[in-house]
């Protein structure tokens, strides 16, 4: 009893990390500045899949923007309420299988989100593989 007790214990812990949730408002960064603040997005689930939106845009001089570098139905769409990744899986301590869109080139690229604490999400973009990519850190938005 005290040794599967002992097990849970420890096991416990490593369980909710990896579970963490990514739900809620994300500060997003320029991609080349990662101190200019560029968006506040939503990450949020429907049937166990991932979907991120547009939910505003911090730089007061972009608010109206539209995806003009979109293609076909998004082509010309406002960026605020784009819904920029759709039917991402968790699959291995990590929420990938789908694509994201890149708002202000129009491009889409494979997609990976890892939690790196509770407030901090580490994505990675890239094209064919991971290993060509880049990380982005998003952190929690907090509305004070």
């Amino acid at each position: 009893m005290k040794r599967a007790l002992t097990c849970l214990l420890l096991i416990l812990p490593l369980k909710i990390l990896s579970g963490q949730s990514v739900e809620g408002k994300w500060v997003t960064y320029d991609i080349f500045d990662r101190s200019v603040e560029e968006a506040v997005v939503d990450i949020y689930q429907v049937d166990g899949r991932l979907f991120i939106r547009i939910d505003s845009i911090i730089p007061e001089e972009h608010r109206s923007d539209v995806c003009s570098r979109c293609e076909g139905s998004l082509e010309n769409q406002p960026i605020k309420g784009l819904v920029i990744l759709k039917g991402a899986r968790f699959n291995e301590g990590i929420w990938q299988g789908a694509k994201i869109l890149n708002a202000k080139n129009g491009r889409w690229y494979g997609f990976q989100i890892n939690p790196t604490s509770g407030d901090t999400l580490k994505v990675r973009g890239f094209i064919g593989y991971p290993i060509f990519g880049k990380n982005l850190y998003w952190t929690r938005f907090r509305d004070d």
